[in-house]
């Protein structure tokens, strides 16, 4: 009923990823918790990071050492506790000079910021000696190595033949960010089984200690928390006003990504990320993701993440990175088979230049007042790696005000399921084979499965069984339907965006929608009117936000322009 009052211990505003790994954390401590979001589960930023869990090797340069010790010490435990989302990603820096940067990185280091143009192979050593120490605590993955020309270039053909040498070492990438943070809610809702997690419910307001909140349908939920954080990104000013708090905490940077269907480009990757310069200094990415060429990132000065996308300038200065780059490749607009961009919660800061604004988190507590009785706790910026790091820090404050003792620590504990993953090719194919025995799925869809969801893959393929109705594009009727049931889907986009990766790699089209709805709406009760309505918000966000046009006849179509109007293409 709206009239109630639901008590809480701690109200969590924003369910991105360090709104969800602060939920699962207080949820491990006992206490009573909900979480809500405007949105799904991870479709804000954290919806669109460089699907990189790294130590930040560029941080290096700014002198921010004490980041990337922690960002490393992350990464490697996210290898050990989410191994099914999580894998390591072998990396190839090209390198064009062999002294140049040196000053420049040593005025930054010093606190006197300067462009930096070029890195050559004196400071790309140095960084990834250091990168190498501060990674060493857990570490799972190889040291750094070096290239001569000679290799680098009888490796990958189609590199520059500019360069000098290359270094090489290991980071780490994530095949499903929006589902890590899924995962974390999952298993605080497990851990706290009075807890709850309200999605597509945006904060309206707050009076006498009680936080509305307004479901899109549905009644509306009125909330008494003892503390409230702040989780909402690039939204948290504005989630303050609606609680009575005046902030400027956040001064966002976009960043934007492509992906490519280009197969010469991913056989010439080879499994490998190439981490490279811009003509202007910046620090950019190609690597292979779910069949694709991932291409990032852009830093550019936005306040308005609702808004934010890929522009068609940035589509052209990453092709023509790319270019440069690898010359013996030819790159068109029309590779593109789907962008995002996404706002980075990064603190306000006037005059710096984007690229030097910290990426070190913070969380600043306004303290409770007559109008509003209970503190209010925002997080302003981190990595995304660093989640686990900055949950921790903000929870034991929480902890502490409310009295109570930490239960246990969060480092070495499975997210969803990574639990009980077994570890290497042979385990995990004698898994797949006793999944395939119980449900009936044949051995090479259970390890797809296994490769989607971790253990959890056992239930999915239970719900399939051994005659699945095939859908196209790796999923089958049931396996959308299992989603829809068991992982707490609002809308339509919820699936197509986050719970799959049909919208990502550009497989999604208009019939393929439609079969989807239908499906979700067996599932969730969305009739004839609910469904149509569900498709026309997906296409609208589709087109708006992410360069793609579902053709309304045929089977296939993509059309990607980065946001603006761009070419049909059609899928072969």
């Amino acid at each position: 009923m709206a009239d109630e009052v639901t008590e809480l211990d701690v109200l969590i505003v924003g369910a991105g990823i360090n709104g969800a790994g602060l939920f699962r954390d207080l949820c491990a401590q006992g206490l009573n918790c909900a979480i809500v979001d405007k949105g799904d589960f991870g479709s804000g930023t954290s919806a669109a990071p460089s699907r990189l869990i790294h130590g930040g090797l560029k941080y290096l340069e700014t002198g921010e050492f004490r980041l990337v010790a922690e960002a490393t010490y992350e990464r490697n435990l996210l290898l050990r506790n989410a191994p099914h989302l999580v894998r390591p990603l072998p990396t190839l820096i090209p390198i064009q000079s062999w002294a140049k940067g040196i000053w420049p990185a040593i005025r930054t280091f010093f606190g006197r910021p300067s462009s930096q143009r070029s890195r050559g192979a004196v400071l790309i050593k140095a960084g990834l000696v250091l990168y190498d120490r501060f990674g060493a605590r857990a570490r799972v993955m190889p040291g750094h190595g070096f290239l001569s020309r000679r290799k680098a270039l009888a490796g990958l053909p189609a590199l520059t033949p500019r360069i000098k040498a290359a270094g090489t070492y290991y980071d780490a990438a994530i095949t499903a960010p929006e589902r890590l943070v899924l995962e974390l809610v999952q298993d605080g809702l497990r851990d706290a089984p009075g807890s709850e997690a309200l999605t597509w419910a945006p904060v309206t307001g707050q009076e006498a200690g009680v936080v509305t909140v307004a479901p899109q349908r549905g009644p509306a939920r009125r909330f008494r928390p003892k503390v409230v954080v702040n989780a909402a990104g690039p939204w948290i000013d504005g989630v303050n006003a609606c609680l009575g708090l005046e902030t400027r905490l956040i001064g966002g940077t976009k960043g934007s990504h492509i992906l490519l269907d280009h197969p010469e480009l991913l056989r010439q990757l080879d499994g490998r990320m190439i981490y490279f310069e811009g003509e202007d200094g910046r620090i950019l990415l190609v690597f292979p993701h779910a069949g694709r060429a991932l291409v990032g990132s852009t830093d550019i000065p936005d306040d308005d993440p609702d808004a934010a996308h890929c522009t068609e300038a940035e589509v052209a200065y990453f092709l023509g990175a790319l270019r440069d780059l690898l010359p013996g490749l030819e790159f068109r607009e029309s590779q593109i088979v789907h962008a995002y961009a996404g706002v980075r919660p990064l603190p306000a800061s006037e005059g710096v230049a984007p690229g030097l604004i910290s990426r070190d988190h913070s969380a600043p507590v306004a303290a409770a007042s007559g109008e509003r009785p209970f503190p209010v706790i925002s997080l302003v910026g981190g990595k995304w790696t660093t989640y686990r790091a900055f949950a921790a820090e903000v929870a034991d404050v929480v902890l502490a005000g409310l009295g109570r003792a930490r239960r246990c620590a969060t480092d070495l504990m499975p997210i969803g399921g990574g639990r009980d993953m077994p570890d290497g090719a042979e385990a995990r194919a004698a898994w797949a084979r006793g999944c395939a025995t119980k449900t009936g799925v044949d051995e090479e869809r259970a390890l797809q499965l296994l490769a989607r969801y971790g253990t959890t893959a056992a239930a999915v393929a239970e719900a399939e069984g051994a005659e699945p109705v095939w859908l196209g594009a790796g999923y089958s009727e049931a396996e959308i339907r299992w989603i829809a049931r068991a992982e707490r889907v609002g809308r339509l986009e919820d699936i197509v965006l986050r719970r799959t990766d049909l919208a990502i790699t550009g497989r999604i089209d208009a019939g393929l929608a439609r079969r989807i709805c239908a499906l979700a709406g067996e599932v969730l009760g969305w009739g004839e009117d609910r469904q149509a309505e569900e498709l026309e918000a997906l296409a609208e966000l589709l087109r708006r936000r992410h360069g793609m046009t579902l053709r309304r006849e045929g089977d296939r179509g993509i059309l990607v322009g980065a946001g603006q109007e761009g070419r049909d293409r059609r899928e072969g």
